[in-house]
């Protein structure tokens, strides 16, 4: 659930209307009474009294209320591991937070942590509290900011950038050429459709443009270099930037029906495929067996090797590939795919002859920098066309591999402006 706070006002308020509208009873909330005393309830809007000092008695005190009320679930230090076999209302496993990395289940304001301190969040095994309110609340509101940063609770907050894409004589080809050295960053803010800890947190974009092409520099940090995808087991890195064929976008996860996103895709096996010393299936089982496909101009020894398929097999006897499937080309010369989505589930590749994104990656001392590239205009239909001096909505996601990511497990961004200098 992103933050929407880059929506004009009056349409949150809107969206606040509209999903109260869909509650089967109106809601009712009783006047405000504060609990008179330890273990009694109050009810109403929760009041905030003002925060007392947290001082170093304070802290101790809420320590020891943590470590009472607090630890069995969140851990001893706050970092979730405490009762992992947990459900939720409705029987699906789910598991106490970690609090040290300053993500939480609603705003990280203080007063918004006070209110779910002592209210509990329905729903959950969080419970209401019966004994912390007023000082002590505030307290473990302390200790529990504490435990992380600002900067932290920043970059988990999805918000919207304006991404420039200047204007030079001559666009990249490598990501590490010196043009993007002065190249003016943004840094995006990344959350993942599935919660887990071990996730990209920020993505940082470049853009240049040369009036004829477009080339975009991503990069972010990633501990471990999966660029294989031999086994059912193993899944690969991968980055990927949508764009919106319309100036209002659709729905920003890969847009909605009769709504399409065009999507350039970069897989880090892909690119490994296509390196000299590519990927062998041998070295991963080496007591494989293989079947011969028929052809006109190699002999039918066996030969476990794409030189082998590719020199002489004729398509028509490699299914996937005289399907027209991109994936299966041994051909293909680039290890990005040129796609079109209109929702989940509707992912598809564009026609073998529009696939003109370009696309090159590098992987050293735990950083990826992947350049993607192509023509301003848009090869065929449901290709987007871009135009110096216009904004174009563009999102991006990411896939860390060893995490398990794969198809619509990811870490996205939000909707973001590309402009185009003139």
């Amino acid at each position: 659930m992103p933050s929407w706070g880059h929506l004009p006002e009056d349409e949150r308020w809107g969206l606040v209307h509209y999903i109260k509208s869909l509650a089967a009873k109106p809601w009712t909330v009783p006047p405000a009474v504060v609990p008179p005393g330890e273990g009694q309830s109050g009810q109403g809007v929760i009041h905030v009294p003002p925060a007392p000092p947290f001082t170093a008695e304070a802290r101790k005190l809420a320590l020891e209320r943590y470590a009472d009320a607090c630890a069995s679930c969140h851990g001893p230090t706050g970092k979730g591991d405490g009762g992992e076999d947990q459900k939720d209302d409705s029987g699906y496993p789910t598991r106490p937070r970690d609090l040290t990395v300053g993500v939480f289940k609603g705003s990280p304001d203080p007063a918004h942590l006070y209110r779910r301190i002592v209210a509990g969040i329905p729903g959950t095994p969080m419970p209401m509290s019966d004994w912390a309110w007023g000082a002590e609340a505030w307290h473990l509101v302390n200790l529990i900011r504490s435990w992380s940063s600002d900067s932290q609770r920043e970059r988990a907050e999805m918000r919207e950038f304006r991404l420039v894409a200047r204007r030079v004589e001559r666009v990249p080809e490598h990501p590490d050429a010196g043009a993007w050295r002065v190249t003016p960053p943004v840094n995006l803010h990344l959350m993942p459709l599935w919660w887990r800890s071990d996730r990209p947190e920020e993505l940082t974009v470049r853009a240049l443009h040369d009036g004829r092409q477009i080339a975009l520099l991503l990069t972010w940090s990633d501990g471990t270099h999966d660029h294989t995808a031999m086994r059912p087991q193993d899944f690969r890195d991968a980055v990927a930037v949508q764009f919106a064929l319309t100036p209002d976008p659709p729905f920003f996860a890969m847009g909605s029906r009769a709504r399409h996103v065009n999507i350039w895709m970069w897989k880090s096996e892909r690119q490994a495929d296509l390196e000299p010393a590519f990927q062998d299936l041998e070295k991963v089982y080496p007591n494989l067996g293989i079947d011969s496909y028929p052809n006109s101009t190699v002999s039918a020894v066996e030969q476990p090797t794409r030189q082998a398929l590719t020199l002489g097999s004729d398509p028509v006897f490699v299914t996937g590939w005289g399907a027209g499937n991109i994936v299966s080309d041994p051909l293909r010369k680039s290890p990005t795919e040129d796609l079109v989505a209109q929702g989940f589930g509707t992912l598809r590749a564009r026609p073998r002859a529009d696939q003109a994104v370009d696309g090159r990656g590098v992987y050293a001392t735990g950083t990826y920098r992947v350049m993607l590239r192509r023509d301003l205009a848009g090869p065929g239909v449901q290709a987007v066309t871009l135009t110096p001096g216009t904004t174009v909505p563009v999102g991006f996601a990411v896939w860390n591999g060893s995490a398990g990511d794969r198809d619509g497990k990811k870490s996205v961004t939000i909707w973001q402006d590309l402009v185009l200098e003139p």
